[in-house]
């Protein structure tokens, strides 16, 4: 426990940002500095907080990072440096406006680099960054639960967290989380609606800590019908953030409950998403079966414990619980023969860090964000940044020969070369940090048009991050050094007799082609990917899935309805153009209602779960369900109540052969009839075994139409609902729907592609443009002379060109296995998805190469159809 505290008041000091204070300040200046900003830091800290004197610490640190104190005792800062700065900013500006062309490509590439950069960058970090602000993150777990073989859920048993704390002694703190969606709240005479509300206890603010307004942390929702509030939702509630005592009736059963506590909104992401916390003493039931999904467990650990001891703990529990109180009873003679069943009891256990982007479990608290899309938009940041970079170097030492004479005059008047790389360094770094500038900006306009081109909220703002300011300026500083010292080194590498004599020797261009080469075969890969992306995308909108889900209409919460369900159905069964009605609950494309049976057929030793829907005799009419073998239910006939439709997968799993009609699978079940294979979950799973039964309690009620009678027929259905339940709002949705919501993610992610791809092939273009622009300058007098000798422009534009199509086409052959590799490892994770073929990659390399031809062939027509005369005259 001493070693944890220490690491916690390491934790709390300024330890970090003095580090970062030594690392630049020179030796005679850090003591003095050190001193003030500590003082300074002991003065935040009792006026702000710690976390708040931190930030405060760190910023006037960054401040401290400029020219002056870095180089103090290795460049003298007298009037003379003074002068001497002052000129070179003087000659950065003169060049960048001298070269108007040059720079607006320069400064824009590397502008459009940045700012796409930074807001991928800042969109990962704030993915990868999702419920590390709580300081015990790395102790905390959530544990899961699968049971009977009918899916991994994030949420388990109540019992659970009654038994683990007695077996395991590393057990700190335990809470439980049941959730609610769409509750209505009702203060005084006005009813708000609050989109997710947490019924939980007092554990919960002693693992996971919020800073409280008002109310004790360790007292809150200890006694029952007690609430937490955030200071967002209080200020909604009641216009103000003093409501200790205040009551708000939550429910359709309007149960009141009182207000003890105000919490501050999280500051950072979380998959914990609610703003209304309510005592779950009502919630417990004593439930003593291990195979439920009740409740969201999270336990927190002791500090000397590990997630390698809570799940030897988990295992200790498997054997000295549930096997006795689960395996046994369902005849398992062995705790090894249950451990290894697809029927056993399984915990899944997860770190609190990892939940958002790792945990893939049904049931999340939350929607749970892409891992393998924030690993590829990470490298497509890199990628495009690094394209940036690539142009400014690659534009940068392209024009270096017109700055030879320059150089080569000053370093005859006695300038150091050290002199001169930091005139070259504070050019680039000016030059980085204009760039930077527009980024800003442009920044906020391409999360507009992702906005626009995706549907989808990117980040609301480059500037929700407090540290937002002090990472833009490093890395800009960043970007800027590192593009500029080459160039700057390459500059001042020309001995200037040389120079002055007109040798100049500006390089073979070796160093130039690799560049282009480089930022090609990044492009490529990008198209092709891109590329892949959309024929995969419209493969799963085109696919037949197997059922005919157009104009299917379901009715949701028919419950509500009771007895007066069939009198609701009849009349709109007398709707015209209404071709089949079905009570029902489950239908393809779903997961809002969960069913599964356990079949074991008499050769079977173990019984295995397969989801079931539940629907009435039209319930394969109405979704267009294919019967390839036996009969569909028959209302009237009283056997079929315990028969079962199955498809193909399920008779495959359960082993009945070509001839499973008649065939019993449990103790009273027999199949009446099979149908086709169709696609009931997402393109990424293969279909899976079904089972389709008579259902007596139905949740959801669908109708086929013709689409032209919807919007009347929804107008009828509502005024019916309303003279039945006038107090229950009228939901529905349309069946085809379901498979838009699977996809809608995919053609997020498709779109985004896109817009990242096309940002990446500009920066490059613009780099050849400029590439060409210098090349058809630097050979002026050679196209003069070729023309005079009776060269064509048709033979200049294609000798001009003739280089940078070898580039590209050099960057195809490197790209095309890359991308093979890229694609196929995105595709994996379809089980249906499209075959790879060479028509992506002959698209590819033709589309590569036409728009690298109309990046360059601007200025090769410009420089063939130039009079000879001109370029000549002074020769």
């Amino acid at each position: 426990m001493a070693e944890r505290s220490n690491d916690s008041e390491f934790n709390r000091s300024p330890g970090i940002a003095l580090r970062f204070l030594a690392w630049f300040c020179p030796s005679a200046l850090y003591e003095g500095i050190e001193g003030d900003l500590l003082e300074q830091f002991d003065k935040d800290t009792k006026f702000f907080g710690i976390r708040k004197a931190q930030r405060r610490l760190l910023w006037n640190v960054i401040k401290f990072f400029r020219l002056e104190i870095i180089f103090r005792n290795k460049i003298k800062f007298n009037m003379t440096n003074t002068t001497l700065l002052t000129s070179y900013f003087k000659v950065a500006f003169r060049n960048l406006w001298r070269n108007k062309g040059f720079s607006a490509i320069t400064i824009g590439g590397l502008a459009i680099g940045i700012s796409c950069s930074l807001v991928i960058f800042l969109f990962v970090y704030g993915e990868w960054s999702y419920d590390k602000g709580f300081s015990k993150s790395d102790r905390i777990y959530r544990i899961g639960i699968s049971f009977f073989n009918i899916g991994q859920f994030a949420n388990g048993p109540e019992k659970l967290l009654d038994v683990l704390p007695k077996e395991f002694d590393g057990v700190e703190n335990a809470t439980r989380i049941r959730n609610e969606r769409n509750v209505p709240i009702k203060v005084k005479d006005i009813t708000f609606q609050e989109a997710t509300v947490y019924y939980t206890d007092t554990a919960y603010f002693k693992i996971f800590d919020y800073d409280f307004l008002s109310g004790d942390s360790k007292k809150a929702l200890a006694g029952t019908n007690e609430a937490v509030v955030t200071k967002k939702l209080a200020e909604k509630l009641f216009g103000r953030t003093d409501v200790l005592g205040q009551v708000i009736e939550v429910g359709k059963k309007n149960l009141p409950f009182t207000i003890t506590g105000v919490v501050k909104n999280l500051g950072f992401n979380s998959h914990l998403k609610t703003e209304l916390w309510l005592s779950n003493q009502s919630m417990l039931t004593g439930e003593a079966a291990w195979s439920s999904a009740s409740f969201y467990n999270y336990v927190l650990l002791k500090p000397n414990n590990a997630e390698t001891d809570l799940r030897q703990a988990l295992n200790l529990l498997f054997e000295n619980h549930v096997y006795p109180e689960s395996g046994k009873p369902m005849g398992f003679k062995s705790l090894e023969d249950y451990r290894n069943n697809d029927m056993a009891i399984k915990f899944y256990v997860h770190k609190l860090p990892d939940i958002y982007l790792k945990s893939k479990l049904n049931f999340e608290i939350s929607p749970g964000g892409n891992e393998s899309n924030i690993y590829i938009f990470s490298a497509v940041s890199v990628f495009i940044l690094i394209l940036a970079a690539v142009n400014f170097v690659n534009l940068t030492t392209a024009r270096a020969a017109r700055r030879a004479k320059e150089v080569g005059i000053r370093k005859a008047m006695g300038t150091l070369r050290s002199k001169l790389v930091i005139q070259f360094l504070l050019e680039s770094v000016t030059t980085s940090l204009i760039s930077m500038i527009m980024a800003l900006v442009l920044a906020e306009i391409f999360l507009r048009i992702f906005e626009m081109v995706t549907g989808t909220v990117l980040l609301d703002t480059i500037w929700r991050n407090p540290y937002s300011v002090g990472l833009f300026f490093m890395f800009s500083l960043l970007v800027g050094i590192l593009s500029g010292i080459y160039p700057a080194f390459y500059l001042t590498s020309f001995v200037s007799v040389k120079v002055l004599k007109g040798n100049i020797a500006t390089g073979s261009g070796s160093f130039r082609n690799f560049l282009v080469v480089f930022q090609f075969t990044i492009s490529i890969l990008l198209i092709s990917c891109a590329l892949v992306v959309q024929n995969q995308l419209h493969f799963m909108a085109t696919k037949n899935l197997g059922f005919d889900q157009k104009n299917v209409l379901t009715v949701d919460h028919i419950d509500l309805l009771k007895t007066s369900a069939q009198t609701f159905r009849n009349e709109l069964d007398n709707f015209p153009r209404v071709s089949n009605s079905s009570f029902h609950m489950g239908e393809p494309g779903s997961k809002r209602i969960m069913s599964f049976r356990a079949f074991q057929t008499p050769k079977m030793e173990h019984p295995a779960s397969v989801f079931t829907y539940y629907g009435d005799e039209n319930f394969l009419g109405l979704n267009g369900m294919r019967l390839i073998k036996g009969r569909s239910f028959i209302k009237d006939l009283a056997s079929d109540s315990s028969s079962v439709i199955l498809n193909e997968a399920a008779v495959q799993m359960l082993g009945l052969g070509d001839d499973p009609i008649g065939a019993l699978v449990d103790q009273k079940s027999r199949v009446i009839g099979v149908v086709n294979d169709f696609h009931w979950e997402s393109l990424r799973n293969k279909i899976a075994p079904l089972a389709i039964a008579l259902g007596n309690e139905p949740a959801e009620l669908g109708f086929k139409l013709e689409a032209t009678a919807i919007p009347s027929f929804l107008k009828r259905a509502e005024e019916k609902w309303k003279l039945l339940v006038p107090d229950e709002p009228f939901q529905y949705h349309f069946l085809d729907s379901n498979f838009g919501e699977l996809l809608s993610k995919e053609k997020v992610f498709g779109r985004a592609i896109n817009f990242f791809t096309f940002l990446a092939i500009f920066i490059s273009c613009l780099g050849l443009h400029g590439l060409s622009a210098f090349t058809a300058e630097q050979r002026t007098k050679e196209i003069g002379i070729r023309k005079v000798l009776g060269a064509s422009a048709l033979h200049i534009v294609t000798m001009l060109n003739k280089r940078f199509t070898l580039l590209v086409v050099i960057a195809l052959v490197i790209s095309v296995p890359l991308s093979v590799y890229v694609i196929q490892k995105w595709l994996s994770e379809f089980a249906y998805r499209v075959e790879l073929t060479a028509w992506i990659f002959i698209l590819t390399s033709l589309s590569s190469l036409l728009i690298a031809w109309m990046a360059v062939s601007y200025h090769s027509i410009k420089a063939a159809w130039i009079n000879p005369s001109e370029t000549l005259k002074y020769e």
